[in-house]
Order: C-alpha cells, then structure tokens, then sequence
C-alpha cells in the first residue's frame, strides 16, 4: 500500500494473549461516535441547505475462481467465490473551509478475504481548507493512507483491474495531514497511529506516532514524480509475548522509502510505484526488500479500455518461529494481471480480469496458479435521487 504489506505467517493466538476484538475500544468508540456525530451534523445540514450536503455511494459485485494452492490470491479455497461490497460516504459543508468527511463500508460473501460479513467505520475526519493564496489542506480523523500511487485509486471506479498489488494494503489511521502545492511542486506532512508494514496476527499494530512524508513534482501536464517516506514501530501488540523480558515491540522499526509515478496523454495513462523496505527482526537483524509494479491502461473508446499491472520484487518478513525465535526473510512476489473494462453507463462499470504469478521463487520457473473474476460496480448519488425536478 504501497509498497509494502509484508505479512507474518498466521498463527494461533497463545493462552492469555490480548484478543484483537477488545484492543482498543475506545478509539474505536471514539471514532465511531464521531462518524455518527458528523452524520447527524451532516442531516441538520440537509435540512436547512441541501446543496451543502453530498450523500454517494458505490456498489461492486464480484465472482472470482481461483486455483486452491494458489495461497497469496486463493478465495474460499479454490470453489467460486461470490462477494458483495457497499460504500456509503457523506460530505458536508459546516462553515466556510471546514469540511466533515464519513466513509462507511458493508462487505460480505465467500469471495471476502475471510468469509465473512464486515461492517466497518473506514474513514471519519474534519478538513479545513486556507484560503487563497495558500493552497493548504489539514485533515484530521480517521484517514486513508496519505501516500503512495495506489491509495488515490483502489476504489473499484478508479482502479482499472480488480487486484490490488500483492505488497499493498490499504489502511485507514488515526492522524493527522497537512499537504499543499506551491506551484509544480506539491507535499504532503502526517502523523499516523498506523504502520504501513501490516501482518497476518490476529492483533493490532502498538499505539504510536508514526511520521509520514511525501512530495511530487509536476513537470509538465499529465506527468507527476513524487516519492514518501515513513518509519516507525510495525509489531503486533501480540508479538510482546514472544519478545525477551525488557524488550518491547516499540525497539523494532520499519523503514520504507517510496517512489511513485504518474503519466497520462491523450487516451494512455501509466501509474508505477517502486518500495524500498527495512524491518527490525527480534534477535534476527534487517529484513531487507524492493517491490515495484507498472500499470498501463488505454482507452480505446468512450467505452472500452484495457489494462495491465505488472509486480515484481522481494518483500521482507519479520517471521516468528517459536518461542523467541524469529527470522528474518523475503517473500518473492511476481505476477501479472490483465483485464479490460467496458463502461454501460456513466455510472455502471463491467470488468473482467485473469491474474497469474510468473515465478514463485523456487527456481523451477513454474506457474503457480490463477485468478479469474468479474466484476460489477456502480456509482450513485443519493442527493439526485432526491432533488425536486427543476
């Protein structure tokens, strides 16, 4: 997410180790009632002025078949795989520059990453905009990861496949960002209670102040280079149990430098990004990895388009064995995915992709297996649906 979701091979919670589901409560009770603040906040505003009032949505459909021993990209174990998923966001008006964003999501179905229905909070957050001449942006709340290529595109509507890249996850932090431009050059500052490494535990990552930093240049129209930087604790709070006594998750570190890219010209566009890791391994030393992908796409009507992703690299892992005993890896990541889009409407969108991995990492330059899906997706405004004719 960029760059960089460099997971921990799942295991079983030991006996007395803090359950996920009761970490941090009150952040999350917190958040919560403030998504439920801001939309109650959001309905008087309706009431009084509907235009300071957007309600959207966005719906996706999918169907995937999978190969079973495809482990990274296998859903409900190789058998068709259906899952339905709606967003629902609402953005308001409170006074002159000061905006309040939610972002509610519902997904559920066998072709989930687990199985299972999800019903989540994902973004609730307060923007205030300067006034002209400064170009200045604060955000703070319940964000989205601020940097990399990929966060400003995974929505189903913007994302022209139905991947996302292996290394990539997409998180939503507490925090807070400050980004601008100053002419052809834009920045970004943030402080994040969320690292960008992620695992596989049933856990959460420690409470702490990540930094986060990005900035791009626009060179000329349709070209943006940017690159971001952020490090800070990524440990699991269950991973406190298999760490020596006076140790704490809070000595090891992640450290991730980015570069992303953007080009666009008449109907071809091309989104890169290349990641450069480092994990602190418990009583292992550095876990070291470069990940990059390129993404091509080309519109070959109003209506038709096709595209490409393209992933290669080495991610690093911090993997616990037993005990207090890690070690420090790489996981090989090499595939390719291809796909075509075909617009029904404005607001419908059909997609078709089929992925494959190139080489597992084991020398033999075997295939390791597919995945095909299909995909719907729709996007409404719930304000049209209910403004009077004019």
């Amino acid at each position: 997410m960029p760059f960089g979701r460099h997971s921990m091979r799942c295991v079983r919670r030991p006996e007395g180790a803090p359950d996920a589901s009761r970490l941090r409560p009150s952040l999350r009770r917190a958040f919560t009632a403030l998504g439920l603040l801001l939309l109650s906040c959001f309905g008087s505003t309706f009431t009084r002025a509907e235009e300071r009032l957007r309600i959207q949505g966005l719906s996706d459909a999918e169907v995937w078949n999978t190969d079973p021993d495809f482990s990274r990209l296998t859903r409900n174990e190789g058998e068709t795989a259906p899952l339905g998923r709606l967003r629902l966001w609402a953005i308001g008006d409170f006074t002159k520059g000061l905006q309040g964003f939610v972002l509610g999501e519902v997904e559920g179905g066998s072709g989930t990453e687990d199985g299972e229905k999800d019903t989540e909070l994902r973004q609730a957050y307060l923007r205030y905009s300067f006034s002209a001449p400064k170009r200045l942006i604060l955000q703070a709340g319940k964000l989205t990861l601020p940097y990399g290529n990929f966060s400003r595109r995974y929505f189903s509507n913007a994302n022209p496949l139905i991947g996302y890249p292996l290394n990539y996850e997409i998180t939503y932090p507490l925090g807070i960002q400050l980004s601008g431009a100053i002419s052809r050059f834009d920045f970004m500052a943030a402080a994040l209670d969320g690292p960008l490494t992620r695992q596989d535990y049933d856990s959460e990552p420690e409470s702490s102040v990540r930094p986060a930093l990005a900035a791009g240049v626009t060179p000329a129209t349709g070209l943006r280079i940017g690159g971001y930087y952020t490090q800070g604790e990524y440990l699991e709070k269950i991973a406190q149990w298999w760490l020596l006594p006076g140790d704490q998750i809070g000595d090891f570190h992640e450290k991730v430098v980015g570069l992303d890219f953007q080009f666009s010209r008449a109907h071809f566009e091309l989104n890169a990004e290349m990641t450069q890791s480092r994990l602190e391994v418990p009583y292992a030393g550095d876990a070291r990895g470069r990940t990059y992908y390129a993404e091509p796409k080309y519109t070959f009507s109003p209506r038709w388009y096709g595209a490409l992703r393209y992933e290669r690299g080495d991610l690093p892992e911090a993997h616990w064995m037993f005990a207090t005993v890690w070690s420090a890896e790489q996981r090989r990541v090499h595939d390719v995915e291809a796909g075509i889009g075909f617009r029904i409407t404005p607001g419908l969108l059909v997609k078709a992709s089929y992925r494959t991995e190139i080489d597992r990492g084991d020398g033999t330059g075997e295939l390791d297996g597919h995945a095909a899906a299909l995909q719907l997706s729709y996007t409404f405004d719930l304000n049209s649906w209910f403004e009077r004719p004019h």
